[in-house]
Parts: C-alpha cells; sequence; structure tokens
C-alpha cells in the first residue's frame, strides 16, 4: 500500500459502489484462476470483505505476467471497473526493494552447501572430505589454500543426512541404516571443520524431523553429537540468520530454506517449466522474492500453522543472502539487493532421484566473498 499506484487501493466490497469504466486498484488473494474460451484469464481474489473477478486480455502486454500468477498469492491490480468485474491494466507483486549490495571492508568468505546425505550409498564421502581438508588448508593449490584461510562461515541448508523410511524401500539405498549413527557419522565429519570456522546448519525433508513446515531444530535426542560441536549453530527450517555483526555493523542477514516447495513451481508456473524446470532454480528463487513468501501456494507445500498471527514462511525481512537446496542444483546470482544460493549436493544420482527428475550437480561448493559479494565455485570432484 505503500506503493504510488496502490495507494488509492479500495476494499472489495466498495467496489461496487463505482460507476462502470471508473478506474479503480485492488489489492487482494488470488482464490481461483481460468482460461475463458477466449484465451482470456479470469482470476478470483479476496480480501476480508468479498470476492470479485478480475479479467486479463490476451492482448495486454501483462498476459504472460497473469499466466504465471499462483493460486493463494496476494496481488495488487490496476483497472477499469466494469458490471462486477475489473477489467486489468496492471498487476503488481509484493516484491523487494532496490538497494545496494551491502558490503565489508574484511576479506572474509562465507561457504554454502546442503544435501550431503550422509548413510545413502550414493554419498560420496571422500569428496567432502576433500572439501573439509581444503577448510584447514590442506587440499588444493596454494592459491585455493590462502583462500580458505578466508572462510568464516560454513552454512549448510538442509538434508545433511539421508534419514531412514523417507520413501517406499529405502533401506536398500542405505550404507548406515541407523539414524543415530547417521548424526554421528555426520558430527564426526564435520569436526574435522577448523574451529574458527562458524557453522550454521538447519533440516530437510531427509533428516529425523516432521516434513511439515516450518521444521524444528534437529532433536538433540537424536542428534546430540551435532549439540555437542561447539562451533556448530542449529536452527530452524526456514530461518533468518544474521553473521557477522559487531556494535559498528548490523551483519548479513542470510534467508535459509531447504526449499520442499521448489518442485511445485517448476511444473506450476508455465515460464518456469517451459525455461527448464528444476534447471531454473534461480527463476523459482526469484517468485518467491516477488512473493514475499517461500510457498505462496497453500499446497505446494505441507505446513503446520504456527499458532501465532506471523506466517514463519513469509519473507518479511528481505536478506542479503537467500540459500536453499533439496533439488541439488548450483546456482549462484543475484536478484535486485539479494544474493541467491542454491548449493548442490554430495551425492551422485539414485534411482529414487531420477524417478524425481533431480540431475544432481554434486561436489561443488559456493564462496560468498563479503567484501565484494561476488560468488566462487569451488569443484572437488576427482
Amino acid at each position: 500500500m505503500n506503493r504510488l499506484e496502490l495507494q488509492d487501493s479500495l476494499s472489495i466490497n466498495k467496489l461496487y459502489n463505482k460507476q462502470e469504466r471508473e478506474k479503480v486498484s485492488i489489492i487482494g488473494m488470488v482464490v481461483k484462476k481460468e482460461t475463458t474460451k477466449n484465451s482470456n484469464i479470469l482470476i478470483t481474489i479476496e480480501d476480508f470483505t468479498g470476492t470479485i473477478n478480475i479479467l486479463v486480455n490476451k492482448n495486454k502486454n501483462i498476459y504472460n505476467v497473469a499466466k504465471d500468477i499462483v493460486l493463494d498469492e496476494v496481488i495488487g491490480i490496476t483497472g477499469v471497473f466494469g458490471k462486477s468485474i475489473v477489467f486489468v491494466d496492471e498487476i503488481y507483486f509484493p516484491d523487494i526493494p532496490n538497494k545496494e549490495l551491502k558490503k565489508i571492508d574484511e576479506d572474509v568468505y562465507v561457504a554454502f552447501t546442503s544435501d550431503i546425505h550422509v548413510g545413502l550409498y550414493a554419498f560420496q564421502e571422500k569428496n567432502f572430505i576433500k572439501f573439509l581438508k581444503w577448510l584447514n588448508g590442506e587440499y588444493g593449490d596454494a592459491n585455493q589454500k590462502e583462500l580458505s584461510k578466508k572462510v568464516r562461515y560454513l552454512i549448510l541448508t538442509g538434508d545433511l543426512v539421508e534419514g531412514v523410511g523417507v520413501y517406499p524401500n529405502h533401506e536398500k539405498d542405505l550404507v548406515i541404516k541407523d539414524i543415530y549413527k547417521q548424526y554421528e557419522r555426520l558430527a564426526e565429519l564435520l569436526s574435522m571443520v577448523p574451529k574458527s570456522i562458524n557453522i550454521v546448519l538447519c533440516g530437510g525433508n531427509h533428516d529425523a524431523l516432521r516434513i511439515a513446515e516450518p521444521q524444528p531444530e534437529l532433536y538433540k535426542d537424536l542428534a546430540k553429537p551435532l549439540w555437542d560441536l561447539s562451533n556448530v549453530k542449529i536452527t530452524t527450517n526456514p530461518s533468518l540468520v544474521n553473521i557477522h555483526s559487531s556494535k559498528d555493523f548490523p551483519g548479513f542477514n542470510i534467508l535459509m530454506y531447504h526449499g520442499f516447495s521448489i518442485p511445485y513451481y517448476s511444473t506450476n508456473v508455465d515460464s518456469i517449466r517451459l525455461a527448464g524446470g528444476l534447471n531454473k532454480v534461480d527463476i523459482i528463487m526469484k517468485l518467491f522474492l516477488q512473493r514475499r513468501h517461500l510457498a505462496p501456494s497453500h499446497t505446494s507445500t505441507l505446513y503446520i500453522p504456527s499458532g501465532t498471527n506471523e506466517d514463519p514462511l513469509l519473507i518479511d525481512t528481505v536478506p542479503d543472502f537467500f540459500v536453499t537446496g533439496h533439488v541439488h542444483k548450483v546456482v549462484a546470482t543475484n536478484y535486485k539487493s539479494v544474493s541467491m544460493i542454491c548449493s548442490g549436493c554430495w551425492v551422485t544420482q539414485t534411482s529414487y532421484q531420477e524417478r524425481r527428475g533431480l540431475v544432481p550437480e554434486s561436489f561443488k561448493i559456493i564462496l560468498a566473498s563479503l567484501k565484494t559479494r561476488e560468488f566462487r565455485i569451488l569443484n572437488f570432484e576427482e
């Protein structure tokens, strides 16, 4: 409502006091969307006062924008009032503001990775250990070893272990069939990370947590060895984490979200599906930022209401970094003031992944400089 275009927005029930062909603006939630026999797009939106149909003509420049609108998202529109309908001229999303990338003078790096899947037969532990040795300055050429000394933070965004019973006949794919021992082995590996590096991690759909979001912290009884590591901070999924703050600097906000809702939008948004679906996770992350929500459609992820008036999947605070995983892709790009990162995996393709359409981009970590906000991708493949 701070937008100039929408400052005169009306409640839906007040629209019916308007004259036909009068210009109006409204904000509402999408209830229904369909294509008419004339190929126009008819959308029903609602607010607390009622519902109304809005129509996007197929000849309008915004037609392709309207095609990508998903159920349950909140949009603003301006248009012309008709008889119990609004003919749309423009569509507005909540979106994030334009700002400069936040930077610092120190030459400090953050390493991002996810989807380790400890316990799965396809987990390539030897490659992961190469990464850990690099963090200790024991792997790579001279320049790479020098770079490792500048890493102060390691962000792990879910699917830390493979879990047990995630899908039918899962046990056939496991080399560690005990969930306690999976977390024990993960803790042994992460204990190799230098104590000068702060590790922040959250769970994912393969971890020993409820699948419904928001997911809580890893349970202390199941993952006690991780909780015992002095340089590990365990958080929820999703979560907003602040790093590198001081009395003179507010720090960087990192929005961590494992990404369970991502596949829904890869198939249900026309432009994303046609562009490559799961191979275009950066477009999906951009959609989340534009909609200011991690799962704008109610059915796109399993969800448990928080019991408060706050929606934990809402992107309220605009982050400096938005990092996700789940689909095993490597992406590092910027959208406005936000660095968007999808942080790869440490597994080779399994038959289960193949059935889900996942082609993993493995053994890569993404480094982000807090000084320049530039990315580097390091490959730990043999």
